[in-house]
C-alpha cells in the first residue's frame, strides 16, 4: 500500500464563517421585529456571551452588518442599530429614482426569454408568500425575493457600475425595506407594481417602465419630510 502524504497543519475558518453568517440572520430577524430598536448600543462582548462563541464570529457578523446598513460602528465608541433620518431616507429615495429608471430603460431593450422566465419565478414565490399570514419569516422571505425580482429587473442592463450603486442604496436603507414588509397592504400593492413592470418589459417599453419607476420611487420621497427628523424603528415606509 503506498503511503499516504503527510499534511500541513491548517486552521479552517469555515465553521466560524458560518457562524457569523447565522448570528448575522439572528440580529437582523432582532432588527426586523423590533427587539432591537433604532440607535440601540450593541455590544459585541454581550452578544458573544449570549450567542456561546468567541467575539470573532460577532465581530463579522457586525461588519455584515453594518455593509448591509442595518448598523454603524464607529471606532472607539462601538456599534449600534443604524438610525437614519429623513433627510438620508430621502437622499437615498431619490438617487433611486434616477439610477433604477436609467437600468429598468436599458433593461428592457436586451432582456432575453429566459431573464424574463426568471423574473416570473420570482412573482410567483412572492405573490405564494403574500397568501401566508404575515409572520417574521414571511415577512423576512418577501423582502428578500422582493430585492432579488428588481435586482434581476435591472442586471439586463447589462452595466455592472450601475448595478453595483443600485444595490449599494438598497442595503442603506434596508432596515426600512425589511419592516416594511410587516405591512398588511404590501403584498398586494407590490404584485400589482411587479405585473406592471414585466408586463412592459415583455412589450419592451423602456421609456413606459422608466417612468413607472420613477413615479413610484418618487412617492416615497414625498412620504418624508425634509426636516431631518429622525425615523423610530415603529414607523414604516410606504
Amino acid at each position: 500500500m503506498p503511503k499516504k502524504p503527510d499534511l500541513p497543519v491548517a486552521k479552517i475558518q469555515l465553521n466560524n464563517k458560518r457562524m457569523s453568517e447565522l448570528i448575522c440572520e439572528q440580529i437582523s430577524d432582532w432588527i426586523m421585529d423590533g427587539t432591537l430598536e433604532a440607535g440601540q448600543r450593541i455590544s459585541e462582548d454581550e452578544l458573544a456571551e449570549r450567542f456561546g462563541v468567541s467575539r470573532m464570529p460577532v465581530r463579522e457578523a457586525v461588519r455584515m452588518l453594518c455593509a448591509k446598513g442595518l448598523m454603524q460602528s464607529i471606532p472607539y465608541v462601538g456599534s449600534s442599530v443604524r438610525k437614519l433620518s429623513n433627510d438620508e431616507i430621502r437622499e437615498v429615495y431619490l438617487l433611486r429614482s434616477v439610477l433604477e429608471p436609467l437600468a429598468g430603460r436599458i433593461s428592457a431593450s436586451q432582456i432575453t426569454p429566459d431573464e424574463l422566465k426568471q423574473l416570473l419565478a420570482l412573482q410567483e414565490q412572492l405573490e405564494a408568500y403574500g397568501q401566508k399570514p404575515i409572520s417574521l419569516e414571511t415577512s423576512k422571505q418577501m423582502y428578500q425575493l422582493n430585492r432579488e425580482f428588481h435586482m434581476s429587473m435591472y442586471r439586463p442592463c447589462r452595466m455592472d457600475r450601475l448595478i453595483q450603486m443600485i444595490d449599494s442604496l438598497w442595503d442603506s436603507i434596508a432596515y426600512l425595506r425589511m419592516r416594511t414588509a410587516f405591512n398588511p397592504k404590501y403584498p398586494e400593492q407590490m404584485q400589482e407594481e411587479h405585473r406592471r413592470y414585466i408586463s412592459l418589459l415583455e412589450q419592451k417599453k423602456g421609456d413606459d417602465l422608466a417612468r413607472h419607476l420613477e413615479e413610484n420611487l418618487r412617492r416615497h420621497v414625498g412620504s418624508f419630510p425634509a426636516n431631518g427628523s429622525a425615523v423610530s424603528a415603529e414607523e414604516k415606509v410606504k
